[in-house]
């Protein structure tokens, strides 16, 4: 530990955040996270990464977990960094000037080709804002792909078709190679007496066979090797030696050519230098963020909320490393704790004994503000609420991390030394974990002493949390409303700690009676009583004041709460009678409106009646008939108008109207339709839900019409359409393209499109067209496919009319 006079406030800050990510063992859970990453170089990037001090920088890198988090986890779509290689210094080498060889080619090749690939997938300004903008920053290297592509083949060898030169030696060298063998086939079937082994062996590059000593005299050639008895030579026909000579010319020849296209490609990438050296950034940062999601879905976390202000609302934390202990080892499964933290506190102390989970809960909200900071889920059961601490210092009392001349006691001072006097320059908002502060000394020097500290870092710190055995620091709550008391709970009739904690409670001492249930005797707790009473009857009476002022705090807001309720209970009383009235007058007015349809009836019935009569005189004359014909026309007419009544019960829901929840008898607001308006969105309060539509109903008790709602939904698609005219907005080309490169451009574009759309994809061989005309023909929404017109481009471009 060094002494704060002997360093400035910038190497002070750089050694305190140090210590405290190595006291909250972030390392450990770091390698843990790694072990999610595809490849090497993403397992060695989430080992070196540094927490960002700033909130967007945060808030950025959380938003990119989510959007990954979402494609791979809800869309089910799996993303592969399959081909993806550290290409860094193979770049650097080619821009010195230097040549790569054609491994490393291939694995520029494969990362240009994993690049394309996952962009494919992932690009999407609507769903992926945050990652499609990441994105736009890769230049396409197409040419340059297709040029490795070309020249080196699966197995990092040159191709034949990386030059024509290359492809004649290859040939001419293969060629000999197959004559050299016929001739010394031949030459063992001659001469199978005197050769110990028929095989062709190889020694410096030149073509062998096993001769017996005793017949090399025989023979014209030049001896290789021996065998380690010295009955056997390696031996090379005379006849073979000519040959072997032009294939070593050959081999020198394909070897020139081969470097002359390595250095040519070598310059290909340093011309490249920049945007490749973007597009190896932008990927290793799109695979941190995948190794990110994939563990934030391994210990089944929520993104977290960050917070400007002190406001911690965490509930069922689990510390990552319990969760990682019981899903790799089989361990127990760990209990979850939540946290609880207002603007107003300043000071938490956690009491409770030994093994309670003080310390673990001390490092679990470190490690929960780190993940917060770093784009991780946090292991809680609801989305959590942190706040975002640049300064996070930690004093965990771990000996073997103090300097050897100085004590347990000394070390802990020099370090609380330290982070005062680091607060005194902070930058944002402050969090202090401090671990049985005032121990390793005199109990009631360490008390004095810790409570001086706790109020000095009540002053200076936004927040800080300490363990303590100290009872004195639990009745700080009752003299400063800045502190509060958590405790950890403990069975005491098991006499094991539960690992939960008890928020605005002081933990008690359980010594007495843990010593009382193991078997100690009476008259010795009644002594160790004695010495206990004056102090604690002290601390009690204090406790005791501030739990009465909690109390009638409690009380008045318990009243206020009634209150509520009850004004609550009388403004639904008022409006359930207002709805009854409201029905009640409904049906009345039905019934006088069915009331006086049927006397207008029973009147037109009479005299229709009357006039039948009038017709069947035989008196009637042609002008009385004329007459009676058009009265029963205008009752007719008189019977239609009034004989219509509307139906209260029939009614076709739309957005915007409110509807009554049957299962609920609550109102809401229909806010989207689905299925031909046979289900609906409806908001209710602070929640929405999808109903079917027998399971609403209308205000006033209005049935609605199944399946013959219709609802007016605005399209999102941009009217250019209906212009028959070939203009830049509605022609795309797609010259030179791959069907399903196409494909993507041509789907983005119609998306938001419909009309007719000219496709330019030229002749050539026609495979562009064919798969294009067969990929339009299974969309829904498009209507037709013809050839333009030979003005238009003919064959070479399609319209296409979009519904």
């Amino acid at each position: 530990m060094l002494e704060v006079d002997k360093i400035d406030n910038n190497a002070l800050f750089k050694l305190l955040r140090a210590e405290s990510l190595e006291l909250l063992e972030w390392h450990v859970l770091k390698e843990q996270i790694s072990t999610f990453s595809s490849t090497s170089i993403g397992r060695k990037s989430i080992t070196d990464f540094e927490v960002p001090q700033t909130i967007d920088e945060s808030l950025e890198l959380l938003r990119e977990t989510i959007e990954i988090y979402n494609l791979e986890f809800q869309a089910n779509i799996q993303i592969s960094f399959n081909g993806f290689h550290d290409i860094k210094d193979k770049i650097d080498v080619c821009f010195k000037g230097g040549v790569i060889n054609s491994n490393d080619l291939l694995e520029i090749s494969q990362t240009l080709s994993c690049s394309r690939l996952l962009k494919k997938i992932i690009f999407n300004r609507e769903l992926r804002p945050n990652l499609s903008l990441l994105l736009e920053r890769l230049v396409d290297h197409k040419n340059l792909e297709k040029l490795l592509n070309n020249c080196i083949e699966s197995n990092g060898k040159v191709s034949d078709k990386a030059s024509e030169k290359l492809s004649e030696l290859r040939g001419q060298l293969n060629l000999l190679r197959n004559q050299r063998k016929l001739i010394l086939d031949k030459f063992i079937q001659t001469n199978a007496n005197y050769i110990q082994d028929s095989i062709i062996g190889d020694r410096f590059g030149r073509p062998v066979l096993a001769i017996k000593i005793n017949y090399i005299d025989k023979f014209k050639g030049i001896i290789h090797d021996s065998s380690s008895s010295g009955n056997t030579v390696f031996f090379e026909p005379d006849t073979v030696v000519a040959k072997g000579n032009k294939i070593a010319s050959l081999k020198a020849k394909i070897l020139k050519e081969e470097f002359r296209l390595l250095k040519k490609l070598s310059k290909d990438v340093a011309d490249n230098r920049e945007s490749l050296m973007t597009k190896f950034d932008v990927l290793l940062r799109l695979e941190n963020a995948v190794t990110r999601s994939r563990y934030s879905n391994f210990i089944q976390g929520h993104p977290p909320q960050l917070e400007r202000h002190i406001n911690i609302n965490i509930e069922g934390f689990v510390h990552p490393f319990l969760i990682w202990e019981s899903k790799h080892k089989g361990g127990k499964e760990p209990i979850p704790i939540d946290f609880y933290i207002n603007r107003d506190t300043k000071v938490i102390a956690i009491t409770g004994p030994n093994t309670g989970g003080k310390t673990a809960a001390l490092k679990g909200l470190g490690i929960a503000t780190l993940m917060s900071r770093s784009g991780l889920y946090v292991p809680s059961s609801s989305t959590p609420k942190i706040s975002f601490f640049p300064n996070i210092f930690v004093d965990i009392g771990d000996e073997q991390s103090l300097e050897g001349e100085l004590s347990t006691f000394s070390g802990h001072i020099y370090r609380i030394k330290n982070i005062l006097q680091a607060l005194d320059s902070k930058k944002g908002l402050s969090l202090v974990l401090l671990d049985e502060i005032g121990s390793g000394t005199d109990p009631v020097e360490g008390t004095a002493l810790a409570i001086a500290f706790l109020n000095e870092f009540a002053d200076k710190s936004d927040l800080t949390i300490a363990t303590t055995h100290y009872g004195e620091i639990k009745v700080q709550k009752y003299k400063d409303k800045r502190f509060e008391n958590v405790s950890v709970n403990f069975d005491e009739q098991t006499l094991q700690p539960k690992y939960t904690l008890n928020w605005g409670i002081p933990g008690r001492s359980n010594a007495l009676s843990i010593s009382k249930r193991i078997g100690i005797s009476e008259k010795i707790l009644n002594e160790a009583q004695k010495y206990l009473q004056p102090k604690e009857i002290e601390n009690i009476n204090l406790i005791i004041k501030g739990l009465e002022k909690q109390k009638i705090k409690q009380q008045d807001s318990a009243e206020k709460a009634a209150e509520l309720i009850a004004r609550t209970e009388i403004l639904y009383e008022d409006l359930k009678k207002n709805y009854e009235y409201q029905k009640l007058n409904a049906k009345k007015y039905q019934a006088k409106e069915r009331e006086k349809l049927t006397r207008t009836i029973n009147q037109a019935k009479l005299e229709v009646v009357d006039l039948i009569k009038k017709l069947r005189d035989k008196n009637a004359k042609g002008e009385d008939a004329r007459r009676i014909g058009m009265r029963l026309k205008q009752i007719e007419k008189d019977f239609n108008q009034n004989g219509e009544v509307q139906e209260i019960s029939s009614w076709c829901p739309q957005i915007g109207d409110f509807v009554k929840i049957k299962s609920l008898n609550s109102n809401g607001k229909i806010i989207d339709c689905y299925e031909k308006g046979l289900s609906f969105k409806v908001k209710c309060g602070n929640f929405t839900s999808i109903l079917n539509v027998s399971e609403i109903e209308g205000i006033n008790g209005e049935k609605p019409i199944s399946g013959k709602s219709r609802v007016q939904i605005n399209s999102i698609k941009e009217d250019y359409s209906y212009s028959k005219i070939r203009t830049s907005k509605n022609t795309i080309d797609v010259r030179g393209l791959r069907v399903h490169e196409a494909e993507i451009i041509i789907a983005e574009k119609i998306r938001k499109f419909h009309g007719p759309l000219w496709i330019i994809h030229g002749i050539g061989t026609g495979k562009l067209k064919k798969g294009l005309k067969l990929w339009l023909s299974q969309l829904d929404y498009v209507q037709n496919i013809e050839d333009a017109s030979s003005s238009e481009g003919g064959p070479g471009c399609s319209i296409v009319w979009i519904k």
